[in-house]
């Protein structure tokens, strides 16, 4: 099944460590949110994913720390094409948007659903690498673009 998975391509590429990182940081902060219900993780989550999926990446908090810890532990990683994980942080802001929508709205048990799949997505990416967003790209977009 892997072998079909198609991806979107770009030319910029960086460590598999930096999304492995990233998706760390995004189960802790999103068990947190659903063990507190502070609203202001899924509102912090929402404005990363906006910067890494939508061209403000240098602003990305996550972004930066995950940048930061690769370094410092001088963790060897391949490198990997950065467009399926642009595209996995706009599936992040989607799912992000709906999880902080439903919290401010009162449908918490709702709200707490999404961000336990989301949870089980970033896990998937930290612990087996596997991208969710490429699946849902091939499976979902790639046959509605033209070209």
């Amino acid at each position: 099944m892997m072998k079909d998975i198609l991806c979107p391509v770009s030319p910029e590429r960086f460590s598999d460590n930096i999304p492995r990182l990233i998706g760390l940081f995004v189960v802790v902060l999103l068990i947190s949110y659903v063990i507190t219900h502070m609203w202001f993780i899924p509102a912090f989550l929402l404005l990363d994913f906006y910067m890494r999926g939508f061209g403000k990446s240098k602003y990305s908090l996550l972004l930066k720390l995950a940048l930061t810890a690769n370094n410092q532990l001088r963790l060897k990683g391949e490198l990997i094409d950065k467009a399926p994980k642009i595209f996995a942080a706009r599936l992040g802001f989607v799912f992000t948007f709906l999880i902080l929508a439903l919290h401010l709205f009162g449908f918490t048990l709702v709200s707490n659903s999404l961000a336990i799949v989301l949870v089980v997505f970033a896990a998937l990416e930290c612990v087996a690498n596997f991208c969710v967003g490429c699946v849902v790209f091939t499976y979902f977009v790639k046959p509605y673009v033209r070209g």
